[in-house]
């Protein structure tokens, strides 16, 4: 008997899916003789319940209805490849509609991670039977980018066929996201310098009106006796 991994769909949230492995025990097993020992068969029985048990505790509840009317762990395996094996269409359909809805989120990854993630689900199309093209790969990563990318972006198109390529276009946007991530640090420095001598300069004033105030009166009776002087 050897050990298999299954992976289905666990739960979708926009256009990142996650998967959950499964694991367990098929194979071929030895059918038990007549002449075998009660210990025999019960090691044989209690090795189909567990596989069966580790399949029907291991997989999302909404899916436990697609092998409820067995209770044989190789006939489970059977229904649920059948259902999720990555090489049928539906399942390939599904991952190539994913990798074109993938877009990048600047609130909540960097631009590394999120060519990361065009790559994986690159690689999990292949293994489900089909490979982008290069040329398709490269314009994902550069189709949906926030504004700033804007520039580097019209200069990738200008790039020859022979250098426009996912690795090319990741090393670019990484440089680019390293030189915006800098110059917005330059830009909140610019601005809290600004702050802090706009505040400076309203508290120099303001002391300075508090000091006319103060000295008003001893002006004014000074200047009236300046005047009384004969």
């Amino acid at each position: 008997m050897s050990c298999q991994h299954l992976i289905i769909p666990w739960s979708q949230k926009g256009s990142r899916t996650a998967l959950y492995h499964v694991s367990f025990i098929i194979g071929e097993d030895e059918p038990c003789p007549e002449q075998a020992t009660e210990k025999e068969k019960f090691e044989s029985d209690w090795r189909k319940q567990r596989c069966y048990t580790t399949i029907y505790k291991g997989i999302e509840r909404k899916f436990l209805p697609l092998i409820r009317h067995t209770t044989d762990g190789k006939e489970a395996w059977n229904i649920l490849k059948s259902n999720f094996e990555p090489t049928s269409k539906a399942r390939l359909a599904v991952l190539i509609d994913e990798f074109f809805e993938l877009k990048f989120n600047p609130e909540e990854e960097t631009i590394g991670i999120f060519c990361k993630r065009v790559d994986e689900k690159k690689t999990q199309v292949k293994e489900a039977g089909f490979e982008i093209p290069e040329l398709l790969i490269a314009l994902q990563l550069i189709r949906r980018l926030p504004a700033e990318y804007d520039h580097l972006v019209q200069t990738l198109y200008r790039l020859k066929d022979e250098e426009f390529n996912h690795r090319e276009v990741e090393k670019q946007l990484v440089n680019e996201a390293g030189r915006i991530q800098l110059k917005q640090k330059d830009l909140n420095l610019d601005y809290t310098e600004n702050a802090y001598t706009v505040g400076s300069f309203r508290q120099q004033e303001t002391r300075k009106k508090s000091f006319e105030r103060s000295v008003g009166p001893f002006k004014e009776t000074w200047s009236i006796q300046e005047n009384q002087l004969p």
